[in-house]
């Protein structure tokens, strides 16, 4: 009898002090489960190795090509890009060609030392060859890029990861809800109200659905196909920089001379001077404006024009570089995020007619209509960074 008094006074006991402490107890659970879903469960560290300086083990004087990095980090489907410069050495023109994984070679480049940005690198290797002449027949020099992608979890860990994430936050609002329940003033209820089996309002599923695409629609015009968040892309990003220099020379006075507006890739961007031009110009009165940005193409400088001369009666001569260089199927995410901040809702079948495959035209056609969608690896990288470490 005595060891049965004991045990039950000492689990009245315990009751009372969880009862207690509840609202501690509740409080103490819900900061742990919202510092542990502050970071993964799990945590790696990747440490990128990038190509060491080949400079140095170049020839001074003597021909050479270099790329930075050599060793090109590829995230989540992203192309990366390295930046390639080359030196015939004696002032010749060098023709750089590109064999990407064991493909044919194609023309990247030419001139006499330059450097371009190639923002097309995806996983694989990518041979870049200088020559002296056309017929590549006088091999110079010769640089490998390899395109290698970001060491991830496992995909079960991962799986488990987002599981584990998902639990405890389902948990952790299910304690809020139990602490704002418990702490409420009134009489506990004891079950929950019985819902009515039968609505007096019919439902339009049909109605609703278009509503809701209607609106969806709606909600991002209004947030990317206005200057919302044009206005706060980054600079140095390719659609901001593209905004940016299309908005300056749209909002530039003009000179009152012949202006010749001077379009391009990184070719005319990195080789073309418009201080030199200008000078030998000014005989005739002409005055140049450089809006060449790398890895453009000539869908995006019919859509920088058009923004930045609506009328087609401002500039005097329009240049544009002869030839293309070397574009991969691979880069149509990169040129549709590029040309987003200038589409508009009617350019949805003349810019998805420009790309080969049946997805390019796909996304082409969806950034025009949901602008938004061609902004995606931003918007995910934006979103991810709380669940960062």
């Amino acid at each position: 009898m005595t060891s049965n008094s004991f045990s039950l006074s000492a689990r009245e006991a315990l009751k009372f002090l969880a009862l207690a402490n509840l609202p501690s107890l509740l409080f103490s659970i819900v900061v742990w489960l919202a510092l542990s879903l502050g970071s993964p469960c799990l945590k790696g560290g990747v440490q990128q190795r990038v190509g060491g300086d080949t400079d140095a083990q170049q020839t001074r004087g003597g021909p050479s090509i270099t790329a930075r990095p050599e060793r090109v980090t590829v995230t989540s489907g992203q192309p990366g890009s390295t930046q390639v410069s080359w030196d015939t050495g004696n002032g010749s023109t060098g023709f750089v060609l590109v064999t990407a994984n064991g493909r044919r070679p194609a023309l990247f480049a030419t001139g006499s030392k330059e450097s371009r940005v190639a923002p097309w690198i995806q996983a694989g290797s990518y041979l870049f060859e200088l020559y002296g002449d056309a017929e590549r027949q006088t091999l110079l020099a010769t640089v490998t890029v390899s395109g290698v992608t970001e060491p991830t979890v496992p995909t079960r860990i991962a799986l488990w990861q987002r599981s584990v994430r998902w639990l405890l936050l389902v948990a952790l609002i299910a304690i809020l809800y139990i602490a704002v329940y418990f702490s409420s003033t009134g009489p506990l209820r004891t079950k929950f109200p019985v819902e009515p089996t039968t609505s007096p309002h019919p439902l339009h599923v049909a109605r609703n659905l278009l509503l809701g695409v209607a609106a969806f629609i709606c909600l991002d015009g209004a947030i990317f196909h206005t200057e919302l968040y044009v206005s706060v892309l980054a600079p140095d990003s390719y659609a901001g920089r593209m905004a940016v220099i299309t908005r300056a020379e749209k909002q530039r006075v003009s000179s009152g001379l012949k202006e010749v507006l001077v379009l391009g890739d990184s070719r005319m961007a990195e080789g073309f001077s418009t201080a030199v031009a200008d000078q030998l110009g000014s005989v005739a009165g002409l005055k140049f404006v450089n809006l060449a940005e790398p890895a453009s193409s000539a869908n995006t400088w019919h859509y920088m024009l058009r923004e930045v001369d609506p009328t087609a009666q401002r500039y005097w001569a329009i240049v544009i570089p002869y030839g293309i260089g070397y574009e991969p199927n691979s880069a149509e995410s990169l040129r549709i995020s590029m040309a987003a901040p200038l589409l508009r809702y009617g350019d949805c079948v003349d810019f998805a007619c420009v790309f080969q495959r049946c997805s390019g035209r796909f996304r082409a056609f969806t950034a025009c209509i949901l602008r938004g969608s061609a902004f995606r690896a931003m918007l995910s990288i934006f979103l991810n960074i709380p669940f960062r470490a």
